[in-house]
């Protein structure tokens, strides 16, 4: 019972900050996308892609080792090794953070060349900071993951978020890209100060103090997160970065319009990842396995309805959020609005860090990646936009196919892959119902329209029995717990 209550308090912190994070970054993306316009929107989706690639390099699997070895001692309850750690992970992420973040300021003038944009010059130098500065702030909060504080994980976000709406907005109208990209800096200075601030206070001794040497397994798995991250982060954002190289960074602020839409959405669906990886460490392979089905189940019911009525009325949706100025995203939308079936699914690959075999994880993330660069590459040249949005579907799912095959094949553990096949039916279902309907022709006859088909699939869920009266009593009891 105890190990329910604490994995429902860290699910619902987790979700939580998950949503206003979410929600936060949408309706600041679709804001700052109607002040900017797609020009200057674009030269700050690109700054901010560069800033995220360069904060995945200066990670060298340091956050994600935080998470692992921080739970693992503080299960333990042995603090003089949880501070070793610790603080042999800040230091390493100090020196190679101040590194990477100094060498993208210096090299500013020199990408911006190489990106055929004079205007990028200043929005790149300010990524350098917020490098820095992110980087720093998400160190604290995996240290918060490792401790499963899952609380200092949601304030970290909502102070991160409130600051954002605090100096994004005002600079950008002032200074345009320029301003908004200065403003993402500043809210991650507030953001880590304030965690800094209640981790010192709360768990001093957990960080200050004397230290011993660190485990030997510690840098191979950081090893191999590298591989991982630095690969994930690159799978996220290459697409953006080609487009802005192939291109121009204008298309950028298209195509990003309908990845900030698709990917909050999935931000929900996948909202346990970040509590699983701790709460594995200490659960058994067999404890596993019966919640997952359930889980694939309840995802799959999720993202393959929000996919299918994303891509139908994409258009719609774009022209509500972001007006006639992007209207040209709707086509990348329709088709990346399928990348949210398999990052819904990103929770299994999370499995693999947790059960020690980082280097499986790491191995299909880098396989996606030199997909998506390959596809990019190609698709992008003789298809545009859409060509990046197809690319990154199909690697989306190579992963998770590699996640699936790597689960049941060589850890010898079963995915419960079977639980997603009557939420598939009831979803096939309403494909072939939209697909002899009329495409609605304005606003509110789109609203109907979503809201019958969503009312008739969750009819269909009860007639296949996918969901019952189980399904509700389950409900209550992570709502007691």
């Amino acid at each position: 019972m105890e190990v329910a209550r604490k994995v429902a308090k860290n699910t619902f912190y987790n979700f939580t900050a998950l949503v206003v994070g979410n929600l936060s970054g949408l309706f600041l993306a679709i804001l700052l996308a109607r002040i900017l316009k797609p020009e200057n929107f674009g030269i700050y989706s690109l700054a901010l892609v560069i800033a995220n690639l360069s904060i995945a390099l200066s990670t060298l699997g340091i956050d994600n080792a935080v998470v692992r070895y921080i739970s693992f001692y503080h299960g333990r309850n042995d603090i003089n090794a949880l501070r070793s750690h610790f603080k042999h992970f800040l230091k390493v992420k100090m020196v190679v953070t101040v590194i990477v973040a100094s060498s993208l300021i210096l090299l500013s003038g020199i990408l911006a060349s190489t990106f055929g944009d004079e205007r990028l010059r200043i929005p790149f130098f300010l990524a350098g900071t917020v490098v820095f500065l992110a980087s720093i702030s998400n160190l604290f909060a995996s240290f918060s993951r490792g401790l499963q504080r899952f609380d200092l994980v949601f304030l970290r976000q909502v102070t991160y978020e409130f600051s954002r709406w605090v100096f994004v907005i005002p600079l950008a109208i002032s200074f345009l890209a320029v301003g908004a990209v200065a403003g993402v800096a500043l809210a991650y200075a507030v953001s880590a100060l304030t965690l800094f601030y209640f981790i010192s206070k709360n768990y001093h001794e957990f960080i200050f103090g004397k230290s011993s040497k660190v485990s030997g397994g510690v840098h191979s798995y950081m090893g191999f997160m590298t591989i991982a991250s630095l690969s994930g982060i690159v799978y996220a954002h290459i697409d953006s970065i080609m487009i802005g190289y192939l291109i121009d960074s204008t298309h950028v602020g298209f195509y990003r319009a309908a990845y900030t839409v698709v990917f909050a959405i999935s931000g929900f669906a996948s909202s346990l990842a970040g509590v699983l990886l701790p709460t594995f460490t200490q659960l058994s392979e067999r404890e596993f396995e019966a919640g997952l089905g359930r889980l694939n189940r309840y995802v799959s019911i999720i993202v393959f309805p929000i996919a299918i009525l994303l891509s139908f009325f994409a258009d719609q949706i774009v022209y509500v959020l972001y007006g006639r100025d992007y209207s040209v995203a709707g086509d990348v939308m329709t088709i990346l609005a399928f990348a949210l079936i398999p990052s819904g699914f990103v929770y299994l690959g999370s499995t693999l860090n947790a059960k020690e075999r980082a280097d499986l994880r790491a191995y299909t993330v880098l396989a996606g990646m030199i997909m998506n660069v390959i596809l990019n590459y190609i698709l992008i040249i003789r298809m545009g936009m859409v060509g990046a949005a197809i690319a990154t579907v199909i690697s989306r799912f190579f992963v998770i196919f590699a996640v699936v095959f790597a689960l049941a094949k060589l850890l010898r553990m079963n995915p419960k892959v079977d639980a997603m096949i009557k939420p598939l039916l009831a979803s096939t279902l309403i494909v072939l119902l939209i697909l002899v309907l009329p495409k609605p022709g304005n606003l509110f006859s789109s609203i109907l329209e979503i809201v019958s088909l969503l009312s008739l699939y969750v009819v269909l869920l009860v007639v296949v029995k996918c969901l019952g009266v189980e399904d509700i009593k389950y409900f209550k009891k992570i709502i007691r717990v």
